[in-house]
């Protein structure tokens, strides 16, 4: 019996051993902070949260050299693409992809009508100023949800049906803009101010589904997303600060659960009224994180 029951956990270590070594594990990191002056946009410390995250990774099995990231100046919009499109090129059937991107957010005119409220929402690259301004900056550098729809689409289809996406957004889509609490300087990663486009005449195209992979927001798209000051006085994405923190080992923990622990987290740090928003299939959250 006992040579029976060695013979069954040779095999399951085996084949443990073959799915780990088939499986590769990439990371995108983008965090902006400093953005320049003339862009309209504040002060944030979407930069500093890439320094506790990438740590984290590591922890979580990634390999130092698969995380790459693009931090303040470096992470103008042709560079993000360009990072995505080398991410695609490295992915494999199985690999799996974690994105990571702090910053500012905010909502874009609708112009294909797939959005409800008419608005769709954009993460903010270094590059992409806050206000619309005919023949100086019209809104090509901010990088929209149906773009990223695109780019996330291309990775699930390099990855296959086993390998998986995870996409962290640690910004916020609409808020109300920088506010003050006593002596405490208060950090909100976006604004209320919509980006407003001219309407074009052209066919309204109804975009499909999203497809497989787990979107995790630090807020929802109406909210503001507000910083975590830590008891030491440091500032870091709510969202970011949680993963960080995170001591399971995420390989063996199922979305759903992981999700509503974040969830009930993200309620009690921020200050203000904030909900994590995750978007994903169904049959993906019940399965492990990495």
């Amino acid at each position: 019996m006992a040579k029976v029951w060695k013979s069954i956990l040779l095999v399951f270590i085996l084949l443990f051993a073959n799915n780990a070594w088939g499986q590769s594990r990439y990371a995108l990191l983008i965090g902006i902070g400093d953005y320049p002056e003339d862009s309209g946009w504040n002060k944030i410390h979407g930069n500093d949260d890439i320094s506790i995250i990438k740590p984290t990774l590591i922890r979580q099995g990634f390999p130092e050299e698969a995380i790459f990231q693009l931090l303040d100046s470096a992470a103008t919009k042709d560079n993000i693409l360009k990072a995505f499109d080398d991410l695609a090129a490295r992915l494999r059937s199985g690999d799996v992809a974690y994105i990571h991107f702090s910053g500012h957010g905010q909502q874009v005119s609708d112009l294909n009508g797939d959005e409800e409220d008419g608005f769709d929402e954009a993460w903010i690259p270094y590059d992409a100023k806050k206000k619309y301004e005919p023949g100086v900056y019209e809104g090509n550098n901010h990088l929209t949800d149906d773009e990223l729809n695109e780019i996330f689409t291309r990775l699930r289809v390099r990855v296959g049906a086993k390998g998986k996406i995870i996409v962290i957004a640690d910004a916020c889509h609409s808020g109300s803009g920088s506010r003050g609490q006593l002596d405490e300087e208060v950090y909100v990663r976006g604004t209320g101010d919509k980006f407003i486009l001219p309407r074009q005449n052209s066919n309204i195209i109804k975009k499909p589904e999203p497809t497989e992979w787990l979107f995790v927001a630090a807020c929802k798209p109406y909210q503001s997303n507000y910083e975590y000051r830590t008891p030491e006085g440091d500032y870091y994405g709510v969202l970011s600060y949680i993963i960080a923190n995170e001591q399971k080992q995420l390989d063996i923990c199922k979305y759903s659960e992981l999700l509503r622990e974040w969830s009930k987290s993200v309620s009690e740090k921020s200050r203000y009224p904030q909900d994590l928003d995750a978007d994903g299939q169904p049959c993906r959250r019940s399965s492990f994180m990495f």
